[in-house]
């Protein structure tokens, strides 16, 4: 009885001793980054040379430094492995290996102006089609800075030229965007009518005209967190036409706005995928303000976004997604009051709906299982395309459940989704692939018992 106590003991002792055991990291070797200069994948990278690390740790340690590197959106695919130093007893090599994206896109693209496909597709309104050609560069000087220089025709008329993401520090922590542009535009919404916006036009003239110029300094003191600081010039004009049919479209009697806006965002992300997470925790808050230079409009909002992800199995995944908004402002105007159905604050089934607010709330939840698991394949007749010919794709099946409510203090009779709580819910398809593009097809249906079948697609690319 004895032996037996003293030889557990030692199993125990034994098994405690490996599971604390640690290793130290050599060295730490980069390959395929043929562009991509090697500060950009270190600043990425959750651990540094010369690091002890639990040697039970090292495979989410490893799968961090993955997640963190796919998140840059400059690399298809990655690869994370260790093999033990032969010279030094207790320490490990790792070796980081990385395929890199195309990184210049010619802008020849097709954008349907509406709030989302769906609700372009209910219409199918040729003339709200703007053509935009330009070039989008990622990753200049391979140092992940982005430049977007474009035209537009069509809907609207315009130009736009972005630099963003310009390191101004080799540990990537101080970050500069600028960009300037003009939007000139035939047809706008002026004002909501049954529960959508309405729409005005100008033949052969242009409605509403704008030329903006943006700066933006973002910290980042950790891989995860961001402060970001945004300040935006506006100069606007409209037709008078506009203040006959909504003499508050944007808070005064003038035709010309020259605008101020400024705004402080607070950014934790710790999701294992930027753009089709599954599991993890991601918090944002904005708070900012607009006014314009004669101070006759001001403006203010704080807006939070939090969103949870988790996995119960290998194939079962939930998540939950709670966004609001709060806003001040001095006087009534219809710009100024966007609240669900705008800049992707959305109810799943409320695709072809506003509902106009300066308080609202957004909560989303949903329940996947993973029909496919990830297939990578390679085509063959592309094998002169090695950025495009090793193609991967996931399928997801879900099922979801919306609730939202928008306040609005500017009550309307005919617009009714204000001021009273909205539900929808429904099931879809996701098909996940290659260059963060996602596919949905989603049936839903919502209290009012309108429902069908929506569409979106989600690229960066474009």
């Amino acid at each position: 009885m004895k032996r037996s106590v003293l030889l557990a003991f030692a199993l125990l002792l034994s098994i405690a001793s490996y599971s604390s055991s640690k290793v130290c990291i050599s060295n730490i070797y980069i390959k395929g980054n043929k562009i991509t200069d090697s500060t950009v994948i270190f600043n990425e990278i959750p651990f540094n040379k010369g690091d002890s690390v639990d040697v039970a740790s090292l495979s989410q340690i490893f799968n961090e430094c993955k997640n963190n590197l796919l998140n840059l959106s400059l690399f298809n695919y990655v690869d994370v492995a260790y093999i033990t130093d032969t010279y030094e007893k207790g320490s490990i090599n790792v070796f980081i290996s990385v395929e890199e994206r195309w990184y210049y896109w010619p802008m020849i693209s097709v954008v349907f102006e509406d709030r989302n496909l769906s609700t372009w597709l209910k219409s199918a309104d040729w003339n709200k089609i703007t053509l935009e050609a330009g070039i989008k560069a990622y990753n200049l000087q391979g140092l992940n800075h982005t430049l977007t220089a474009s035209y537009k025709m069509g809907f609207q008329k315009g130009f736009r030229l972005e630099y963003e993401k310009i390191n101004l520090d080799k540990k990537g922590k101080h970050l500069l965007d600028f960009g300037i542009g003009s939007q000139l535009s035939k047809t706008i919404p002026y004002k909501s009518l049954f529960n959508a916006p309405a729409f005005v036009s100008i033949k052969d003239d242009f409605i509403e005209e704008k030329y903006s110029f943006g700066l933006g300094y973002t910290y980042r003191p950790k891989i995860k967190v961001k402060h970001s600081i945004k300040f935006m010039f506006e100069f606007s004009k409209i037709k008078d036409t506009i203040f006959l049919l909504n003499p508050t479209y944007w808070g005064n009697s003038d035709t010309k706005h020259r605008s101020f806006a400024l705004s402080y965002i607070y950014n934790y992300d710790g999701r294992d995928n930027y753009q089709y997470p599954t599991q993890g925790f991601s918090f944002r808050a904005e708070t900012g303000m607009y006014i314009t230079d004669d101070l006759s409009v001001r403006y203010g909002h704080f807006k939070t976004d939090i969103q949870l992800y988790n996995m119960h199995t290998p194939r079962i995944y939930s998540s939950f997604k709670l966004m609001t908004g709060n806003s001040l402002k001095n006087v009534d105007a219809y710009i100024l009051d966007k609240a669900i159905g705008y800049n992707n604050v959305n109810l799943r089934g409320y695709e072809y709906y506003v509902a106009d607010g300066q308080h609202y709330f957004v909560a989303a939840s949903t329940l996947k299982y993973k029909i496919l698991k990830k297939r990578v394949f390679t085509i063959g007749f592309l094998s002169f395309l090695p950025k495009f010919n090793k193609i991967h794709f996931t399928i997801y099946g879900k099922g979801f459940f919306d609730i939202g409510y928008a306040s609005n203090s500017h009550k309307s009779f005919n617009n009714y989704l204000s001021n009273r709580l909205l539900y929808s819910g429904g099931a879809g398809l996701d098909i996940v692939s290659y260059y963060d593009t996602v596919f949905s097809v989603e049936y839903s249906a919502n209290q009012f018992r309108d429902r069908g079948f929506f569409f979106s697609v989600k690229t960066p690319i474009f």
